[in-house]
């Protein structure tokens, strides 16, 4: 009798996968080919586990999707699974937290205790826990990888020295004019994400905080990736054309991967190229209020 063993499958197209399932024919196979298939797939296996042992993720988020974090999470058992061990820089800590942070990763042994201790408001802090836990059973190092925001107003009232040292400046070449293109992309993208709500004379500041985020982020990775790490932020910090990635040197991203978990709303052609990302996962959208309301008390999808 023939048998088939049922997979969650992600079916990838131009580097968006979707999600289904799929039934691998297994049971005709006789003792010597199932043998081989194992084999096979313990080497594949292994391999992986070689290739991303200093491997840098940049994984996306929608901030309040639970199944974003849930397939994402899912990403970080499988890697953790295959004994990587990271650094996990996370965007819900403010850098200036970290002394706060290390002290609660070790003494704490869940991560209530370690919300309860660090996290700030403005988190939904469910969708992380399992990040923490996980990070509290294999000793894993977690990073304040956020500015906070009172130093991202204070860049986008006065510049990025208010709170940014001459060095880092120097270093990520912000001591010089930003570059147009990166500058009017920042500005488009903010300029969607508040529903083109915002006066002109507001987004020189908050493509400056925005900027600024980016480059801290990246800063965090450049001195804690030698053995690999993860950075959680929002698609748009990790978008490789404006966001961290782009800070980040040639070495440094060509041990870079970029992953974006967004909603799948149907309007492929409305979704960022492929060029944004390594690759994108595309979830159920998740119900919610319609978050333009907010700035014009109209619909987003009104014209």
């Amino acid at each position: 009798m023939c048998r088939y063993q049922v997979h969650s499958q992600h079916i990838q197209h131009d580097n968006t996968v979707y999600f289904s399932k799929t039934a691998i024919f297994i049971g005709c196979m006789g003792p010597m080919r199932r043998a081989f298939w194992a084999v096979f797939v313990g080497l594949a296996t292994a391999s992986a586990c070689v290739w991303s042992q200093n491997t840098i993720y940049l994984l996306g988020e929608v901030h309040d999707n639970p199944a974003v974090h849930s397939e994402r999470m899912g990403l970080i058992e499988n890697l953790v699974s295959k004994n990587f061990r990271p650094v996990i820089a996370m965007e819900q800590f403010d850098r200036e937290n970290q002394a706060l942070l290390n002290q609660a990763m070790s003494s704490c042994k869940t991560s209530d205790c370690v919300v309860q201790k660090v996290g700030g408001r403005g988190w939904e802090w469910h969708f992380y826990k399992p990040v923490i836990d996980i990070a509290i059973k294999h000793g894993l190092t977690l990073i304040a990888a956020n500015l906070s925001s009172k130093d991202a107003m204070s860049i986008a009232i006065h510049g990025f020295g208010s709170t940014l040292s001459a060095e880092t400046q120097h270093e990520f070449n912000l001591d010089k004019p930003l570059d147009k293109d990166l500058f009017q992309k920042q500005k488009q993208a903010i300029d969607e994400g508040h529903c083109h709500a915002l006066p002109p004379s507001a987004f020189k500041g908050m493509v400056n905080a925005q900027v600024a985020r980016d480059v801290w982020m990246a800063k965090t990775i450049r001195e804690n990736a030698a053995n690999g790490l993860i950075l959680l932020a929002g698609n748009g910090h990790v978008r490789k054309d404006i966001g961290v990635y782009r800070w980040l040197s040639s070495t440094e991203r060509a041990r870079t991967e970029v992953i974006a978990y967004t909603e799948d709303h149907g309007d492929t052609l409305k979704e960022p190229g492929a060029s944004l990302y390594d690759r994108t996962f595309r979830l159920k959208p998740f119900e919610r209020d319609d978050p333009c309301k907010a700035f014009t008390g109209k619909s987003k999808r009104q014209t």
